[in-house]
């Protein structure tokens, strides 16, 4: 200590994690447990509680405080941040979790590495909804030197960008992840704090203008109360504020994507923004995705090809917005089944050896290709694929079954492929793979009943999978076909990908906040004997890493609320 009294900096404990909560008494817990490790101090900063959350935080450390909520993240983060002694603070949320070995790294990194003129983002990461295409992820920052200049800006969706910005602070991104768990995805948690943010977002913009933050926060928050119009408007204004290129412009037309969906002539209005954006962003893949699914609706699929190999080969993705983890190899997958509907089957396979050698853990690729082999009578090939599926995939002992299946099923030949299917059943798998082809193979053999139990677990599991009701129609129109019962067909198929994920706790950092085209989603068809093969564009759910897809045209760009 000096003569002033004051602590030296190198004195001070290396690193504090510090957090602001609200009613968060059932994910506290989990937070705290994984961060005590990494952490000298903890400060836990509670804005008004109406449950047991002081009680939960005070069996993890003595320093709890009250913080007036004032309607203002950025106020109470500043508050939170006035009793921090450290040099350093991380931020967390409560529901977020670091692993133990990412504890450890970072802990090694503060010690030994980090520069004190520099603040470090780290990828904020949502597990992956039931009825969702994967995970996605976004760079924030959340580790700083504990400096009292550094300040959080803004009503909502504050950050400390403007702060670092004028200290000539550098930002750097570190390898380490925060996670947020599939507990995140709760509709009424979600309302609710759509509600609130409206009215932040409101206050905001009253009292500094009509800024894109503020614009793109009230639109989501309308949009996640059903209000599509005027959510529209509003990501349309936040385009035009934003600065040209700015991740505020991005998000906006994120959101107007979005905004669109089921709107009348939504098909034509999305394929002009995405045009619009493109001029601006001509690499994002998320956009270049999206738009090969727009051409794809049209029927245009040498240009949707093209797009979703532009997104693969030469795409690019801003770490600081809202993405989806497997962004790459989703559009791997699209481009390759965009040849097949062309009938560029043999290219197609080509292709996914190709991007295979690229991303040898892509487990979404290597369903894909063993399906393809599978397809092609490859039978060798594909289990040869399967044997390199990661040993903890559900039931992998029964891919052997599968792939029999399906090599009998694409050569038409239905009952034994029933047979090899339904012992893949019996012993568990109840992937998109052998689920599909197995109630493909029973509406064939014209075993309706037992393929409609089947389709009744397959909804059970993918409850927002639209290619179940194409199904159940073949089903219907089988029993209604008493004269010349008929194969399956491909038809038509779509589903809506809802992505919403939410936090358990109020306030939290509204700014995290995800802004994606969370729905790729991509035509397939309905397994059907190879000739005749009638080439219409459907869509099916990208949930499963299994499921047999080709690229679609109406993206579901729907958003998470912090």
């Amino acid at each position: 200590m000096n003569m002033s009294g004051e602590i030296r900096a190198t004195q001070l404990p290396r690193l504090a994690v510090a957090m602001i909560v609200r009613n968060a008494e059932k994910t506290l817990p989990g937070t705290l447990e994984s961060i005590r490790s990494v952490a000298d101090m903890i400060v836990v900063a509670d804005t008004g509680s109406a449950d047991a959350t002081v009680e939960v935080a005070r069996k993890y450390t003595p320093n709890v405080i009250t913080v007036p909520w004032k309607q203002h993240f950025a106020a109470a983060r500043n508050k939170c941040l006035e009793h921090v002694r450290s040099q350093w603070v991380l931020w967390v949320d409560a529901g977020e979790r670091i692993t133990e070995d990412e504890s450890r790294n970072l802990r090694d990194f503060v010690e030994t590495e980090a520069d004190a003129e520099t603040a470090y983002m780290m990828m904020v990461r949502v597990a992956r909804s039931p009825r969702a295409i994967g995970a996605e992820q976004v760079a924030r920052v959340r580790l700083l030197p504990n400096r009292p200049e550094i300040q959080f800006v803004g009503r909502v969706r504050e950050d400390v960008s403007t702060t670092l910005s004028s200290l000539g602070l550098a930002v750097e991104g570190l390898p380490w992840h925060i996670h947020r768990t599939a507990d995140h995805h709760n509709q009424s948690v979600m309302i609710n704090k759509a509600r609130r943010n409206l009215e932040l977002a409101e206050l905001e913009i009253n009292e500094h203008g009509a800024h894109a933050v503020g614009l793109n926060c009230l639109g989501e928050a309308l949009q996640t109360l059903g209000e599509n119009a005027r959510a529209g408007e509003c990501f349309r204004h936040a385009v035009k504020n934003a600065a040209r290129g700015s991740i505020d412009m991005l998000e906006g037309y994120y959101g107007l994507l979005t905004s669109l969906d089921g709107e009348p002539r939504s098909l034509e209005a999305q394929l002009a923004v995405c045009l619009e954006s493109l001029e601006v962003f001509p690499l994002d893949m998320q956009l270049l995705c999206a738009m090969g699914g727009y051409l794809q609706a049209q029927n245009r699929l040498d240009l949707a090809a093209r797009s979703y190999e532009t997104a693969y080969r030469y795409g690019q993705i801003v770490p600081e917005t809202w993405h989806l983890e497997e962004i790459r190899e989703i559009a791997a997958v699209c481009f390759s089944l965009a040849m097949q509907n062309q009938g560029q089957e043999d290219n197609m396979i080509s292709f996914l050896e190709e991007a295979l050698k690229e991303n040898t853990q892509s487990v979404r690729l290597r369903m894909v290709i063993i399906e393809a082999y599978a397809k092609h009578q490859q039978r060798d090939d594909a289990l040869r694929q399967a044997e390199l599926l990661p040993e903890n995939t559900p039931h992998r002992g029964a891919f052997p079954a599968i792939i029999d299946g399906v090599c009998l099923a694409a050569a038409g030949q239905w009952k034994p492929a029933t047979v090899s299917l339904e012992s893949a059943y019996q012993a568990g798998n109840r992937g998109t793979l052998c689920l599909r082809w197995l109630v493909t193979s029973l509406i064939a053999s014209t075993d309706v009943e037992h393929a409609e139990q089947i389709l009744s677990e397959w909804r059970q599991l993918e409850p927002a999978n639209l290619e179940l009701n194409k199904y159940q129609n073949l089903i219907d129109s089988q029993r209604s076909d008493t004269v010349q019962p008929k194969a399956p067909q491909p038809v038509p198929h779509a589903t809506s990908i809802d992505q919403s994920t939410v936090e358990q706790v109020e306030p939290s950092v509204a700014r995290d906040r995800p802004c994606v085209p969370t729905a790729m989603t991509a035509i397939g068809t309905i397994p059907a004997p190879p000739p005749p093969r009638r080439a219409n564009p459907v869509r099916i759910d990208l949930a499963d890493p299994d499921n047999s897809v080709e690229p679609n045209a109406t993206p579901d760009f729907s958003r998470q609320t912090e």
